[in-house]
């Protein structure tokens, strides 16, 4: 494991309709709140999904905005913590709260929740900043004579979260080749901000709501909570509880200004010759499933945690 702080994932599908954005207004901010509780709680970003990268046609049937025909809509709430018993405690010491909370939502529920775990093997993010501070953002950097940085204005970017899932022995070449390709991306393509790997080491059973038998049943819309319990017990683990997937799990976050720079941006890895055989050689080469690119708009985030990562 890397000194970067690790991420929480919990990966839902929810029903596209006015009334489940008016449920994730009124719940989402509370659970936030009540998930700041923990010392170990580093930063947060809710992303609501917007479309699909359709990959030169070979998901036709989808597009980069798909705001209002897409449903059910993927929602990814990233949790960002100091390790994985942080977590783990949060869950635990608010069982209750966070089990009321989420019992409010489960009527716009499709599919889900699954909340893996995941390392930041590498990134190259800047901080989240509002327009207001772009301005004291390159001024500083004129004053020290350094390069325009690139600026990630809050709730204003895309962001293509792409899911490869990596053949076994093949994990250091392909993440040697991902960063390529992104550095690649980051110095030749306009309109991309950052990004970042991650790298799925182990899933949250409580995160996941995966009770007991007895819990699971008694999992009904509202309050009334079961007792905290998993099929792997009730103690509070130092480890993800439910181990990582295999083949591995990786997802490549890129950070674009907009979801038209995404799509073109994107599609350099199939149209310019040199990065097309950085991508084929150092990406593809060493995946059993993938690349699916999905786009997302944050929703609401608190983003102080990527000031802590290593680049």
């Amino acid at each position: 494991m890397s000194n970067n702080p690790i991420v929480a994932i919990n990966q839902s599908k929810v029903a596209n309709r006015p009334e489940s954005y008016q449920t994730m207004m009124k719940v989402g901010p509370k659970v936030c709140i009540t998930t700041a509780s923990h010392p170990g709680f580093l930063g947060f970003e809710q992303l609501l999904q917007t479309g699909i990268h359709p990959m030169a046609g070979r998901y036709g049937g989808g597009a980069i905005d798909m705001h209002e025909t897409l449903n059910p809509i993927g929602m990814f709430q990233y949790t960002v913590w100091k390790d994985v018993q942080s977590h783990e405690e949060m869950h635990h010491d608010n069982f209750k709260e966070i089990y009321e909370l989420c019992g409010d939502c489960l009527d716009m529920v499709i599919e889900g929740p699954w909340e893996p775990y995941y390392e930041i093997i590498c990134s190259d993010l800047p901080p989240i900043i509002a327009m207001t501070d772009v301005l004291a953002a390159l001024g500083g950097a004129f004053a020290k004579q350094e390069a325009v940085p690139k600026v990630a204005l809050a709730a204003k970017r895309a962001i293509a979260i792409g899911d490869h899932w990596v053949m076994d022995g093949h994990e250091q070449q392909f993440e040697e080749g991902a960063e390529k390709t992104l550095r690649w991306f980051k110095d030749n393509v306009p309109g991309m901000i950052g990004w970042m790997i991650l790298k799925q080491f182990g899933v949250s059973a409580i995160g996941s709501f995966q009770l007991d038998p007895q819990g699971m049943l008694k999992a009904t819309l509202g309050a009334n909570p079961p007792a905290y319990n998993t099929n792997r017990g009730s103690a509070i683990p130092e480890t993800p509880p439910i181990p990582g997937q295999t083949p591995t799990q990786y997802l490549v976050h890129m950070e674009w200004e907009s979801p038209e720079a995404a799509h073109m941006g994107i599609a350099h890895a199939m149209l310019d010759y040199e990065c097309r055989q950085i991508h084929n050689d150092g990406v593809l080469a060493h995946l059993d499933k993938g690349p699916y690119y999905q786009i997302f708009a944050p929703m609401m985030e608190q983003g102080q945690w990527r000031k802590k990562l290593v680049k």
